[in-house]
């Protein structure tokens, strides 16, 4: 199995970290896009047994809090790995915040005309904001190889916006799948181009119900972990009516697609 999003290098797991990557092969997760979100991540390295791709970006929760030169730091990062990606990136609306978001579009902006300029696939964050997002990136189409829209939770009926229906735009389904009641995305879970479709953990956070945790973290907070991979690519796979193995082939195609910019 790919989990085309997940934070290797989260301070929350470093103490568990042995045990993170050995549950995960276990499991059956071969591969994963590793998001280091923020600037204390962008020099850390990290060795597994997985098969890690890297991308680099300032997450939108951190984008009042960076220090001014976080552009210059990062960009050292991305030259210095010509094949890591630009993410996680994008817009916000979960957070509470108090600049009506332009922090979280200025930031943005300029980590866009960063993946741009290095010809770097994107892997976004959305979450309550897709609406936003969409108006922000729809100018960069065409300059940009690739983009993930990790997390993708929205109505089905946006799948008709001209960006979404571009064939060098993928979607990474998670946990939020098996949650109790949940319907918005499961009926997007089902209506997503097969060739686009990613599956994702976003571990250590989004732990899906049926899961196993990590450990018991702060605040009694549940930690997930790469290896409840499978509980998402079992649910996706019986939305789609197509055989757990088969659906794993597919999606890790996808991912290796995504990577390389291929469409």
């Amino acid at each position: 199995m790919f989990d085309a999003h997940l934070h290797l290098r989260d301070a929350r797991i470093l103490p568990y970290h042995r045990r993170f990557v050995k549950d995960a092969v276990e499991a059956g997760v071969s591969a994963c896009i590793d998001c280091a979100s923020r600037p204390e991540e962008w020099a850390a390295e990290v060795s597994c047994a997985l098969e890690v791709s890297t991308a680099y970006g300032l997450h939108p929760w951190q984008a009042s809090l960076a220090c001014p030169d976080w552009a210059e730091y990062l960009t050292g990062a991305l030259v210095r790995d010509p094949s890591a990606l630009v993410g996680e990136i994008g817009l916000d609306g979960i957070r509470k915040v108090f600049d009506g978001g332009a922090a979280q579009r200025s930031v943005l902006r300029t980590q866009l005309a960063l993946a741009a300029r290095l010809g770097r696939p994107v892997v976004l964050h959305g979450a309550r904001a897709w609406g936003a997002l969409l108006r922000e990136i729809e100018p960069w189409a065409g300059r940009i190889p690739a983009w993930m829209l990790h997390g993708v939770s929205f109505p089905a009926d946006l799948l008709a916006h001209p960006f979404l229906r571009r064939r060098d735009v993928w979607f990474g389904v998670g946990g939020g799948l098996l949650a109790r009641g949940a319907q918005t995305l499961p009926r997007l879970a089902a209506a997503l181009p097969l060739d686009r479709l990613l599956i994702e953990t976003d571990a250590p956070d989004m732990f899906p119900r049926g899961g196993e945790p990590l450990v018991l973290g702060q605040w009694h907070a549940l930690l997930n972990q790469p290896g409840n991979l499978r509980l998402v690519l079992r649910e996706l796979a019986r939305l789609r009516g197509l055989p757990a193995e088969e659906l794993d082939a597919i999606t890790d195609a996808n991912a290796r697609a995504f990577l390389a910019g291929k469409v």
